[in-house]
């Protein structure tokens, strides 16, 4: 149950936010917003403020913001002219485009910053294990944790004493060699320090947003390195991609790690979505955004019914990658 509700409250915290960006723009641009949906309908409950309506929607797969006039059609005149999206110009346009993106930046920023603020307690993790060591020998793995220890440096002085004689490491029997080959150590493995410094609220903020900035950049270098993976045929995308419920199967491993550890995933994902958002692909902010620079370049906007079609064939074949990688995620976890 536990689990099942940080699930829930990460889904909300990065759907509402994302949505909020758009919103909040919308309003600093004084558009009118009509509605603001978590999840995409049916409908389930709505409530209307003001207005615009506040909706819970069946398919939690997102949420959106639909501002008046989005989606009118050329030469049909909204209700409201002026408050009105596709009468405003590109930089507005723009803006509100990607607002959501940025959101969920600050919200990885915020995420990593409140992790450097509290701070992560040291853990000696295994970062290589040797062929044929008495370590791979004992069951220890690349990734595992080593309890009992510190740091690396105090696990590695007890091996060196203890070379010749049996000790336990993580409940597992292992005699440290006494004549190793070089480079290996006695129990063939490389360790490291895995854990954060506490800082204070400044520096905590400043190394959230350099660590925001540089999680980002790796992100969408790995994204670049998937996209061409498929078209070169070395990447299979459906594999190579996790949805909501292998990204909850995630979270019982991370929330035994604790607090912090949490909502560092939490920043993680948050992040993770600022590059999916940007992806240049019909249905996502990217192409709707890519749709406002063509129109800049051309000096024209682009035929209605054409980005109304790409949308929704964009739309399709995104709903359609959720379902196949759910199913693969439920099958992998059976």
């Amino acid at each position: 149950m536990g689990i099942a509700l940080v699930g829930i409250l990460f889904l909300v915290i990065l759907v509402v936010g994302h949505e909020f960006g758009h919103f909040f723009a919308a309003k600093l641009f004084g558009l009118r917003v009509d509605e603001f949906g978590f999840g995409f309908p049916p409908r389930i409950l709505s409530r209307k403020k003001g207005e615009t309506r506040y909706s819970l929607n069946l398919l939690p797969f997102g949420g959106f913001v639909k501002i008046h006039g989005e989606h009118s059609e050329p030469g049909e005149t909204p209700e409201d002219p002026k408050r009105s999206f596709n009468n405003q110009s590109a930089f507005r346009r723009g803006t509100i485009i990607l607002a959501g993106a940025i959101m969920n930046f600050i919200i990885g920023w915020i995420a990593l910053s409140l992790v450097f603020a509290v701070g992560i307690p040291n853990r000696v993790v295994i970062e290589r294990v040797a062929e044929g060591s008495p370590a791979l020998l004992a069951g220890l793995a690349s990734g595992e944790t080593i309890y009992g220890f510190d740091s690396a440096e105090d696990f590695v002085k007890h091996i060196n004493e203890n070379v010749g004689k049996e000790i336990s490491v993580n409940d597992k029997l292992i005699i440290p060699r006494e004549n190793p080959p070089a480079g290996e150590g006695a129990l063939g493995v490389v360790v490291t320090d895995v854990g954060i410094e506490k800082q204070n609220i400044l520096r905590s903020a400043w190394s959230g947003l350099t660590g925001a900035l540089m999680t980002t950049f790796l992100i969408a270098q790995s994204f670049f390195g998937f996209i061409g993976g498929i078209f070169t045929g070395n990447f299979d995308v459906v594999e190579g991609v996790t949805g909501p419920v292998g990204i909850f199967n995630m979270l019982g491993d991370v929330s035994a790690l604790g607090f912090t550890s949490l909502v560092q995933f939490l920043g993680l994902i948050s992040l993770n979505l600022v590059v999916i958002n940007l992806i240049p692909f019909p249905a996502l902010d990217g192409g709707r955004f890519l749709s406002v620079v063509i129109e800049k370049l051309i000096g024209r906007r682009l035929n209605h019914k054409v980005e109304i079609v790409a949308n929704a064939v964009g739309l399709s074949l995104l709903l359609l990658l959720m379902v196949v990688v759910t199913i693969k995620d439920i099958m992998e976890i059976f």
